[in-house]
């Protein structure tokens, strides 16, 4: 009896022992539940680890908005770049950053800051490079990374079809990029295009270091033209300027007759960033796919574009009807050869954005809202103050080839959009 009474001691003393007892058998039917059902997964809190990204650019019109993202979402980034600040890009992005001045065309190894960063790092997830213009950047950062580097993601260009023969008319696929083997052929391809032929380089050299086993996996973004807010090339509001003030302006609002009907590639410069943002976000996840429905993304370019392809006419057409000006503003073809044109960039026409679909789940923004986005962007730009320098430059470029008259400019300005930038021009 004393024996029984200690167990019942054990098991039963008051409410807590049979609490307890219950909690004990509630894990034993849990445990039991979770080896039944073995892909219930438990909720696991992981604590965030930002990502160490170093950027070559990042201050420009893709950079910005892509480091924007990027810290939005806590990484930590380091831009290189010469020092130079786009747009409101010092106040979007400098602040929050660490900053190295370097400018690529000088060898890497004279930029100390730099050389001393990356070998006192750990490394980096990923690597996001804007400016490598020249295979020789490419190289000076692959030495200087060597081991270093997560993810290498190369920001590069449609221009690199237009230095290829194309054996199709359909709209260029990445396999088009190859160097003819002909080296007279190629000669001639190359021939005033050392833009296409030096990007496509940097690609090559990527490629090759990847191959030979010392260079990190990679990803080559092929981009059209780029429209979007803060543009620094400034072309889009070129075109909407023109014809905001065309009753200012000497020069008639009118396009190139060959680029009437031929259809052309843009890309929209958010959906470049998010597609930038989101290779970095999931690189463990495509690093880990296996499977035949989610290959490697990675070791490949990818074309990236809208889905539509308007003609140069389409596009200002809509741009007009977004102002408002379709019954004030006649838009025509010119057969003279100093036409002003600033759109396409290329002469190889769209490209094909199929690769991108499948693998980057590219699905990019309609349209109709990028011009309606972008219109709306330059519209209120011209009246921002802290766009001082965009707002200068536009002014000139209007003064210096659209009319003789440059107080004219001034005069539309103050009349449709009702801002005053001083009393002196060489103010302005």
């Amino acid at each position: 009896m004393a024996h029984q009474s200690e167990m019942s001691k054990s098991l039963c003393f008051g409410s807590v022992c049979r609490g307890s007892l219950l909690v004990f058998l509630c894990h034993l039917v849990c445990d039991f539940w979770l080896l039944a059902n073995p892909g219930m997964a438990m909720a696991v809190d992981v604590p965030f680890i930002p990502k160490q990204i170093l950027i070559f650019g990042g201050n420009g019109f893709i950079g910005t908005r892509t480091s924007e993202l990027l810290l939005q979402a806590d990484h930590n980034l380091t831009l290189v770049s010469r020092g130079n600040w786009y747009w409101d890009s010092a106040y979007l992005v400098r602040s929050h950053v660490s900053h190295i001045t370097c400018d690529r065309t000088t060898k890497i190894d004279r930029c100390s800051e730099l050389t001393e960063f990356v070998q006192n790092s750990e490394g980096f997830d990923a690597v996001i490079d804007f400016s490598a213009y020249h295979p020789q950047y490419m190289e000076d950062a692959l030495d200087l990374l060597k081991g270093k580097v997560g993810l290498y993601i190369y920001i590069s260009t449609d221009s690199v079809y237009e230095i290829c023969d194309k054996n199709h008319t359909e709209p260029s696929l990445e396999t088009d990029a190859v160097r003819p083997s002909n080296s007279q052929r190629r000669a001639e391809l190359e021939a005033g295009q050392s833009y296409a032929n030096f990007k496509l380089a940097c690609e090559e050299v990527l490629a090759r270091y990847r191959s030979e086993g010392y260079g990190p996996p990679y990803v080559s973004l092929r981009l059209p033209d780029v429209v979007g807010p803060r543009d620094s090339t400034y072309r889009w509001w070129i075109y909407q300027l023109w014809m905001r003030l065309h009753e200012y302006l000497e020069k008639k609002v009118e396009v190139p007759e060959k680029y009437e009907s031929q259809p052309m590639s843009l890309v929209y410069v958010e959906d470049v960033a998010k597609t930038i943002f989101t290779i970095v976000q999931k690189k463990s996840k495509y690093a880990s796919s296996q499977s035949p429905e989610e290959p490697l993304i990675f070791d490949q370019a990818y074309n990236l574009a809208l889905q539509e392809t308007p003609t140069l006419l389409e596009l200002l057409k809509d741009i007009r009807e977004e102002l408002n000006l379709t019954e004030s503003l006649e838009i025509k073809t010119s057969k003279q050869a100093d036409t002003i044109r600033l759109f396409p960039s290329v002469e190889m026409g769209p490209i094909n954005i199929a690769k991108a679909e499948k693998l980057l789940d590219w699905s990019p923004t309609d349209y109709k809202t990028v011009v309606k986005e972008t219109v709306a962007f330059y519209e209120n730009a011209i009246k921002v103050e802290y766009f001082d320098e965009p707002r200068k430059y536009m002014m000139r470029t209007m003064e210096s080839y659209f009319t003789s008259k440059p107080y004219d400019v001034v005069r539309g300005l103050r009349e449709i959009y009702k801002i005053t930038f001083g009393q002196q021009r060489d103010e302005l």
